[in-house]
């Protein structure tokens, strides 16, 4: 909350802005006012009224509907240049009008609470909400004043809140809880510009791995086509997987994917961490009796626990496969 200006401060402060915005701030204060008034008075706190300093009250003037709060001044800090209808002295002056006979009044928050049935602290409530909008005025005038309007931060947004469109469309600084609710609208925005972001981007990714997906589908099918036609007849494991190296498959876990996925062969995974095709260890060991051949070259140096490698070997290649390796399943 910023220091309160003083009336003086105020008006003076007032003197410098123009017509339209005098307008708009004069007229402003007063709605807000009237809404505070309204909304007291129609609380369910107030519901009965007593004449206080002695003032008589006509009998169409005892139903309390029919008064309203219609004026608020706070003199200031110190200042006591109010005065209530028992002749005292005030800071805060209320004024109270009855809409029918217009009979007006002029009280303390003390004798309003009187005349109202309140608690005192129930004026003090409403003095708290006046003095908020005051509060407000005069961040205004002072950012006037100042030439900070905080329209930059509107840079940006096709629309925005329409008590802020007000404003601008007046010429009217940004008060400071618009600019927070702003500040929040505009992060949401870029929280949801990045989201979309991540949404195109993410479709992006998972198109390309459909891609990859079918390519890779297609890649198996082409090389499986290739292997049944390079078989003989109940063909071995060992004929298997070695038929599927001769094809340009090295990794002894692809190549147990892919008699798991397209031959008779056992269909359980391995539970272990490496969740490889149960089969993933007879595949290794037929493809290791051809290396012992010299078929096959078994490439140590990128080999390890998590797959083995095996390579064609140019030298020496067998004329009858069916003779290298029983079948296994």
């Amino acid at each position: 909350m910023i220091t309160p200006l003083s009336q003086k401060e105020r008006n003076e402060l007032l003197s410098h802005v123009s017509e339209e915005q005098k307008e708009f701030l004069l007229n402003g204060l007063k709605r807000s006012r009237q809404t505070i008034f309204g909304n007291f008075m129609l609380s369910e706190k107030v519901h009965a009224i007593k004449a206080a300093d002695e003032i008589e009250l006509l009998e169409e003037e005892q139903d309390v509907v029919d008064w309203m709060i219609v004026e608020f001044v706070d003199h200031g800090l110190g200042n006591r240049l109010g005065k209530c209808a028992c002749g005292r002295s005030l800071r805060f002056e209320f004024t109270v009008q009855h809409t029918k006979t217009k009979k007006t009044i002029v009280y303390g928050k003390d004798h309003l609470a009187e005349f109202l049935n309140l608690d005192v602290r129930d004026i003090d409530g409403v003095i708290y909400e006046l003095n908020s909008i005051d509060f407000e005025l005069d961040e205004m005038l002072m950012k006037i004043r100042d030439k900070d309007y905080g329209y930059e931060l509107l840079e940006g947004l096709s629309e925005y809140p329409k008590d802020i469109q007000n404003h601008v469309d007046h010429h009217i600084p940004l008060l400071q809880r618009q600019i927070k609710r702003l500040k929040k609208l505009i992060e949401e925005k870029k929280l949801a510009e990045e989201l979309e972001v991540f949404k195109l981007a993410n479709a992006k990714i998972m198109k390309r791995l459909e891609k990859e997906k079918k390519e890779q589908q297609s890649r198996e099918q082409e090389i499986t086509e290739k292997v049944h036609a390079g078989l003989p007849p109940n063909a071995s494991l060992g004929e298997i997987a070695y038929t599927f190296v001769k094809n340009g498959l090295s990794s002894a876990t692809e190549i147990s994917h892919h008699i798991r996925n397209h031959f008779s062969a056992e269909k359980r995974m391995s539970i272990s961490v490496m969740e490889r095709p149960y089969i993933y260890i007879d595949v290794v060991t037929a493809l290791m009796e051809y290396v012992k051949q010299d078929y096959l070259i078994f490439d140590e140096e990128s080999s390890g626990i998590e797959d083995c490698v095996f390579f064609i070997n140019p030298e020496a290649q067998p004329e009858n496969t069916t003779v290298i390796q029983e079948t296994l399943f």
